[in-house]
């Protein structure tokens, strides 16, 4: 698409970061060389008024647009030759929305926030079709652009809807992404989750393996070893060894590590890396949680019970057999 101007919006103060102030003046110039027009919010302070700066002083041109309520608070830029006064907070975003092809959110608040969630979900709503991009210095945006992975992941927007938010570290390459920016063009993948760390703990009595049945949760169905997510600051052995107890009641008298294993659950969007115990237990295994374990039962490795786990196919397909050497 081609980019005639492009609404900036940023924070009113500069953040505490320099960076955040190069990349203002960086845009800014880079508006003016590439002939783009610069639509904002009128105001000579923080990151805002530093991309008018670096624009007018490279020779382009800055539209800004007024609420009559704040122009006795705001300070406007001396440098602007078209200001646009309008009656309300709510009349401003319609007025930049239409003036602009593009938006562009440098660091910013909540108003920031606000601005790109209504012009993304105008596009959304299709009253116009109009990208908008996250200038995600030093990872300021990186938070917001996960958390758009996982509502598309979880079905609350559709990809194509996703695709209205792009992101990139530097401006020219920003400024790129949107003017290459086709509502039409097919939703890219939305990456999964991760990775996050998860422990399994393989269970081991006369040669024969511990499974059950998965249930409530990715991998529903499948034959599983006892495990989970490994909580913050928690050390993957003691996570096996906490799984096991909540997950079967049985008591782990040894844990030794066996190796990892990397796996993408694509119809949840989730990216594990799992590792692996063998384990010796004392006590019968019980379904302490059938809200997630329909049972427990002992399984030959050569005879393995289908559909498996991933992390328990991966860690067959490695080699190892559990009537390996445990590590001393």
């Amino acid at each position: 698409m081609t980019l005639h101007r492009v609404c900036v919006l940023a924070g009113s103060d500069p953040g505490t970061d320099p960076s955040f102030t190069r990349a203002a003046e960086e845009l800014g110039a880079l508006l003016a060389d590439r002939g783009i027009g610069l639509v904002y919010s009128g105001s000579d302070r923080g990151l805002t008024g530093r991309v008018a700066d670096a624009a007018l002083a490279a020779g382009g041109r800055a539209t800004a647009v007024v609420p009559q309520s704040m122009r006795t608070r705001e300070t406007l830029h001396p440098g602007l030759r078209d200001l646009r006064t309008v009656a309300t907070h709510h009349e401003r975003k319609s007025a930049l929305a239409e003036l602009a092809d593009a938006f562009i959110a440098l660091p910013g608040g909540l108003d920031t926030l606000d601005h790109i969630a209504e012009a993304a979900s105008w596009t959304q709503a299709g009253l116009h079709a109009k990208p908008v991009g996250l200038l995600d210095v030093g990872g300021y945006w990186s938070d917001l652009a996960r958390l758009l992975d996982h509502f598309a992941r979880q079905g609350l927007i559709r990809r194509r809807h996703r695709a209205i938010v792009v992101s990139a570290g530097r401006p020219d390459a920003l400024l790129d992404r949107l003017t290459a920016w086709d509502p039409a063009r097919p939703a890219p993948q939305v990456p999964p989750r991760g990775p996050l760390l998860g422990a399994s703990t393989v269970v081991v009595r006369q040669g024969r393996v511990l499974l059950g049945r998965r249930r409530g949760a990715h991998g529903s169905g499948t034959w599983s070893f006892p495990g989970g997510k490994v909580d913050a600051a928690e050390a993957p052995e003691a996570a096996a060894a906490r799984e096991l107890r909540e997950e079967t009641g049985l008591r782990p008298v040894r844990i030794s590590p066996i190796c990892w294993t990397s796996d993408v659950f694509a119809p949840e969007g989730l990216h594990y890396i799992t590792l692996h115990h063998r384990v010796e237990a004392q006590g019968e295994p019980r379904v302490v949680e059938p809200d997630k374990t329909e049972g427990w039962s002992w399984h030959d490795w050569d005879e393995l019970p289908e559909p498996l786990f991933p992390p328990v196919a991966s860690l067959a397909a490695t080699g190892w057999r559990p009537d390996a050497p445990a590590p001393a």
